[in-house]
């Protein structure tokens, strides 16, 4: 029992690591074409809400995959601990901590994907 709690912990941290470093490369590239183009604070925006949903998923499935038990679990895990330190580093870079609308509602997107991603990650 308690092997499988550390296997669900240890695949969740795994999940929220791949999520950030896939997050980060796609923010790198982007950023590498803004240095050549001129783009709207929208595309911005859109940018980053579509790169931090696919880092949800690519992370949901992975944990899912390695620990083989709870996908939605797993899934809703990553989801939740992945915004919970892209807010922290948002909130590091920008200085500005209040929770508004927008964020709540990426919150639950992401644990939306999360989970359904979790549960797509058992079944594959």
């Amino acid at each position: 029992m308690v092997e499988k709690k550390r296997n669900l912990y240890v695949s969740v941290g795994e999940g929220v690591l791949r999520a950030f470093i896939l997050t980060l490369a796609v923010l790198l590239i982007y950023a590498f074409i803004l240095n050549f183009k001129d783009l709207e604070e929208s595309t911005t925006s859109m940018v980053i809400l579509v790169a931090t949903l696919v880092s949800v998923m690519y992370g949901a499935i992975y944990a899912s995959r390695k620990s083989g038990q709870k996908g939605w679990l797993n899934g809703m895990l990553v989801a939740l601990l992945y915004m919970l330190l892209f807010y922290l580093v948002t909130v590091l870079g920008h200085g500005y901590a209040a929770i508004t609308m927008g964020r709540v509602i990426k919150l639950i997107l992401a644990l939306i994907v999360g989970v359904l991603s979790g549960m797509l990650g058992i079944n594959l």
